[in-house]
């Protein structure tokens, strides 16, 4: 009868622990979690109430929130109730559902009765931006329970339960502390960087969530300013709407004994960090830098490892056309036009989602016996005075074609990435605008 007892009230301890974590099943010790690196983002996949979603995997965030993308997900209607979240952007706080008893599984890992918050505005909706569908971000819920071993060069992370995970010497690699703040649910680290000829201590967030390089936040007393020349620009969609700045680049960024050369920095209008809390912070640490080095990240033993990978070297380019590239639902087409294959050679494994821009593993969805759906581009935000302005292309025109092929057989990610690639490089493009369709060329330009 003690035995019964004592098997009862540990099982109960065990539900109680696990509530609010996420746990790796008995023996178990470790799971690998496959991702897309899609803009510097990490993007993995989570089931949630049973329903196979991608979320953005964000250090920079506290709790776990869903978009309003689709009504797949499904949420048990238990002590329910709406707040408001506030984020980087100028608009009004978005309202938000409190969920309850929700189960997520990210591998192998479980958390059976997980929060989570769900944006009830269907237009904060991240995909466009993205390329391919994301129903949520999750950052700290998922942190704090492992240390991730993160390699961006292989696209795959390993987490760890913490009692079982060994530091191994590496010479190459630079360790330092990890400095949770806000409630111990954000982490920070600390760098430097070169203004003129000096160099500038800085604390900055660590942001997975963030696919830019460098945010500063402008401050005269600790010299963090632009000294060098810049050029206003859209800086990214933040939670609260778009944000503006300026845009430059630093001489030099040191993490540890790693130096990076002309990095990219952005220092965004003051209207946007003016209702956030900048004690001890000088900044964000994106994407841009971070996935040049593979991580360690441990949320328990406050440290965090740097090891520079194939990435590094790479160089930091701003667009030189000045066009921002969006998802705009989708086109049909007939399926004769892509590489010549007849429809009976697709199946049931690849259909897609209808109106997500490039599914994932080029996944396309028969609509007829002639047509199937691809991804619609659209100009979401043109730099003025950029050689796509001059040219003459205009906010809200519908790519058709870009250098000859069809907009519709890039990734999203090749459109940035052919624009931020050779100054000199001639673009042609065919857009569509009030149904006329028009051609326009110009020549990449580097902005600094």
């Amino acid at each position: 009868m003690k035995g019964r007892l004592l098997i009862i009230f540990l099982l109960f301890n065990f539900v109680l622990h696990a509530q609010n974590d996420f746990r790796l099943p008995f023996k178990q010790n470790s799971t690998k979690i496959k991702f897309q690196l899609i803009n510097n983002l990490i993007v993995i996949p989570v089931v949630v109430n049973d329903i196979k979603l991608s979320f953005i995997l964000d250090t920079g965030i506290g709790s776990t929130i869903v978009f309003s993308v689709d009504d797949t997900i499904s949420f048990k209607h238990k002590n329910i109730s709406k707040i408001q979240l506030r984020g980087l952007g100028n608009d009004e706080p978005v309202e938000a559902m409190r969920t309850v008893n929700n189960v997520i599984k990210i591998g192998d890992a479980l958390s059976i009765s997980h929060t989570i918050y769900k944006v009830l505005d269907a237009s904060i909706n991240f995909s466009p931006r993205m390329g391919t569908i994301i129903h949520g971000v999750i950052g700290y819920d998922f942190f704090k329970d492992f240390v991730f071993d993160v390699n961006y060069a292989k696209e795959y992370i390993r987490i760890y339960k913490p009692e079982f995970y060994k530091y191994k010497k590496c010479r190459k690699c630079y360790q330092t502390k990890l400095y949770l703040r806000d409630g111990n649910k954000k982490p920070f680290v600390a760098a430097k960087y070169m203004s003129e000829n000096r160099l500038i201590d800085v604390n900055l967030l660590l942001d997975s969530g963030s696919g830019s390089s460098l945010w500063l936040f402008k401050n005269v007393e600790k010299g963090i300013l632009i000294t060098r020349k810049s050029f206003r620009d859209f800086l990214g969609k933040g939670f609260n709407g778009n944000v503006y700045g300026e845009k430059t680049k630093i001489k030099e960024f040191h993490i540890g004994n790693f130096k990076m050369k002309e990095v990219k920095a952005s220092f965004p209008d003051s209207i946007y960090t003016q209702r956030m809390s900048l004690i001890d912070r000088e900044g964000s640490l994106g994407g841009d830098i971070l996935h040049r080095f593979n991580l360690i990240v441990d949320y328990s033993g406050q440290k965090i490892s740097f090891k520079k990978n194939g990435f590094y070297n790479k160089p930091f380019y701003y667009n030189m056309s000045g066009i921002i590239v969006q998802h705009r639902g989708y086109t049909a087409i007939n399926d004769y036009d892509i590489n010549g294959i007849k429809k009976e050679s697709y199946t049931e494994k690849n259909e897609a989602y209808l109106g997500v821009d490039n599914i994932v593993s080029e996944q396309k969805l028969v609509v007829s016996d002639n047509f199937i759906l691809k991804p619609k581009y659209e100009i979401s935000n043109i730099r003025q005075g950029s050689p796509a302005d001059l040219a003459g292309l205009k906010k809200g025109d519908i790519l058709l074609q870009v250098n000859g092929i069809n907009a519709y057989k890039y990734k999203l990610s090749d459109l940035n990435n052919l624009f931020s690639s050779e100054e000199g490089k001639k673009i042609k493009i065919k857009v569509k605008r009030l149904g006329v369709e028009m051609k326009y060329k110009f020549y990449l330009k580097k902005v600094i």
